[in-house]
């Protein structure tokens, strides 16, 4: 006789109601998962997965149907009985990894002295007496997911847990799953990762979608001006070199991509393009930057792997912002990019009402409205099913296409051919790829 599902949602629903109009995340879900088994949610960007993982966690509360965890309903819990639940039934790591660290201490401050194992399993030997802040986007989402599994809880509840990392990274997050699961835990995890899904036992699909449209490599751009030039770039923290002698350069109407593994100096990198930290050595020169009062947003554009979209405006309003900053109006312009991202339909919704994956792409339109001589995009399509990967890629090449320098950092090998130049960085050292 097959024994209970570990996790079951019967008829799932959740609304959310905002000033443009009501939300429907979900819509009569069913869902079981067997005990000691590895469940994938996937679907396109904004078709409910994160929701649905949030509902189980009971971070939020679905407006219709029952959520059921090794027996114990989940919607009926309040006060002790929910605190007991989410402190030691189900862990949950969210898809902003450092949302689940705790800032002021360290990686093994969080795990606890015994559990120091756990974290070097995931590569993170070194940096166990790093806080939050001191990590890469990668390492942040292995020390996430080492602290949610050191707390030994039977369910583990993880949205993207690879998204930011590269192959390898990658790799010991599935091994330390598959460990997880045949130690007899009970995982459900949103997913785009072909590795993750091969290992799941069950994969659920919230909403299909379409086959990815195949693009083209784009050709070298040989005649036009140097945009960006980097030369001898160094960066170090406390005597560790982030960037070490970094040189590149990408000219006028280019799309070049930067591939480097998690960790490998590629955000640094980016940050001293776009002046948000000052190089120790060397020179970056940036076409026209400073020149005729140009404001930054129109010369160099950056793209951070955190959106820093204003919550109190809306999406259109959000990406209109830098043109409005600059005295401009161009609404068809607006238009044109919230259609050419998927966006249009949210406009007039607040980022707080839409998913990460379409936080990422409002960021990326944003980025691009007033036509910068240069944008630096520091993994734009981490958060992106691969159909909405596709538009992201679009409209890169869309804005290369209309004169702009584009230099994407990303640890997707596949980025490589979507673009006229690659370059990789590894340890801090930049060479021209293959």
């Amino acid at each position: 006789m097959r024994d209970a599902p570990a996790v079951v949602c019967d008829r799932v629903s959740k609304t959310y109601v905002a000033a443009a109009g009501s939300v429907v995340a979900l819509h009569a879900v069913d869902l079981d998962v067997d005990a000691g088994t590895i469940a994938a949610l996937v679907g396109r960007s904004g078709s409910g997965k994160s929701t649905l993982l949030r509902l189980i966690a009971s971070l939020d509360e679905p407006d219709a149907g029952r959520i059921t965890v090794l027996a114990r309903d989940v919607t009926a819990l309040r006060r002790q009985a929910l605190r007991q639940y989410r402190r030691t039934c189900a862990a949950y790591v969210a898809q902003r990894a450092a949302a689940s660290l705790v800032p002021h201490l360290t990686v093994r401050e969080q795990l606890g002295a015994a559990r120091a194992d756990v974290a070097a399993r995931l590569g993170l030997a070194a940096r166990l007496d790093a806080r939050a802040e001191q990590l890469s986007g990668g390492e942040q989402a292995r020390a996430a997911l080492a602290v949610a599994l050191a707390r030994d809880t039977p369910v583990l509840l993880l949205d993207e847990p690879t998204a930011e990392l590269d192959r390898s990274a990658a790799r010991l997050v599935v091994d330390a799953l598959a460990t997880a699961a045949s130690e007899g835990r009970t995982i459900v995890v949103t997913t785009h990762d072909d590795d993750l899904l091969a290992l799941a036992s069950a994969t659920i699909d919230l909403a299909p979608a379409g086959e990815p449209l195949p693009t083209a490599a784009r050709r070298p751009v040989v005649d036009a001006p140097t945009v960006l030039r980097v030369r001898g770039v160094r960066k170090a923290y406390r005597g560790t070199f982030a960037v070490a002698d970094a040189s590149l350069d990408v000219r006028r109407g280019e799309l070049a991509v930067l591939l480097g593994r998690s960790g490998s100096g590629k955000s640094t990198l980016l940050m001293a393009i776009g002046r948000f930290l000052r190089p120790d050595s060397g020179s970056i020169t940036v076409e026209g930057a400073g020149a005729d009062g140009a404001p930054p947003w129109r010369t160099v554009a950056y793209l951070a792997q955190r959106f820093a979209l204003l919550p109190e405006l809306s999406v259109r309003e959000n990406v209109e912002l830098p043109l409005r900053l600059s005295h401009a109006r161009d609404d068809a312009r607006v238009t044109e990019l919230l259609a050419q991202l998927a966006l249009d339909d949210l406009a007039d919704r607040n980022p707080g009402e839409i998913s990460i994956g379409q936080q990422q792409r409002a960021a990326l339109a944003r980025a691009v409205v007033c036509r910068p001589s240069l944008l630096v995009a520091d993994e734009p399509t981490s958060h992106q099913d691969r159909e909405s990967a596709g538009l992201v890629w679009d409209a890169l090449s869309a804005a290369a296409d209309g004169g702009t320098a584009c230099l994407v950092a990303t640890h997707e090998e596949t980025a490589a051919a979507h673009a006229a130049r690659t370059w990789r960085i590894d340890d801090g050292r930049v060479t021209p790829g293959s």
